[in-house]
């Protein structure tokens, strides 16, 4: 018998072949068959949190230094706002300067911001955090005090004052304390913008600002006189 006839035989054989089955119930037949092999359900376990050791302010400020952010302490806000008003960057006359921070003024309106393609032209933002994070040296932004994204990242330069007191251990801590319905947007800031993936170079303000100054107000520890804190290994050129 030839190959055509034996494979004749064969199909004649068989009562039902692919064009006999119902798809749906071929379908059920195979979920049926998944639901029975699954594992019975067991509870996620619960996760303790162990915290992040030693001082959240003190992690916070070497690890932003780490990054090549700067950090100055303040005995109140209103003594970061008067040393922030003696730097060069928010020099009026010099500077196109945005704020969004209570006590400093800027000098581009919301008009112009109506087109945000407008905020390259941004040298100097000035902005407000609720929330630091010591084990990273991050700040939480949200539009809630920034309230457009585009000013700070197309900036050159980023101040941000930060409450010492909001300054948690961890970064556990700090999702467990965000409330991401109450904002439209958020995001973690941890110094300048920067990037290392190109043949190994490390390249401040690859994406964003040059520099990031965290000014930390309510420490009891801040001296007398102001002193900004940075990192000795950090590329200076840029800041200015």
């Amino acid at each position: 018998m030839s190959a055509t006839s034996n494979h004749t035989k064969r199909t004649t054989e068989n009562p039902r072949n692919n064009a006999d089955m119902d798809p749906q119930e071929t379908k059920n037949s195979i979920l049926a068959r998944i639901r029975a092999g699954k594992p019975s359900f067991h509870p996620l376990p619960e996760v303790p949190c162990y915290g992040y050791p030693g001082d959240p302010v003190a992690n916070f400020v070497n690890k932003l230094l780490e990054f090549d952010g700067r950090a100055i302490k303040f005995k109140t806000r209103q003594d970061a706002i008067e040393w922030l008003g003696k730097q060069p960057e928010t020099d009026s006359g010099k500077n196109v300067i945005y704020s969004s921070a209570d006590g400093v003024d800027g000098n581009i309106t919301e008009d112009e911001l109506s087109d945000l393609h407008n905020a390259h032209r941004i040298e100097t933002c000035v902005t407000d955090s609720h929330l630091g994070v010591g084990e990273m040296g991050s700040v939480w932004v949200t539009d809630n005090t920034l309230r457009h994204a585009a000013c700070a990242l197309l900036s050159r330069r980023l101040f941000i004052f930060l409450d010492s007191n909001d300054i948690v251990g961890g970064l556990h801590d700090a999702y467990s304390g965000i409330r991401l319905a109450d904002h439209q947007y958020g995001s973690f800031y941890t110094g300048p913008s920067a990037t290392a993936d190109i043949e190994a170079v490390h390249i401040t303000g690859a994406q964003g600002p040059l520099a990031l100054t965290v000014m930390l107000y309510n420490c009891g520890d801040a001296p007398a006189e102001p002193m900004l804190m940075t990192n000795p290994n950090a590329d200076t050129s840029v800041w200015q």
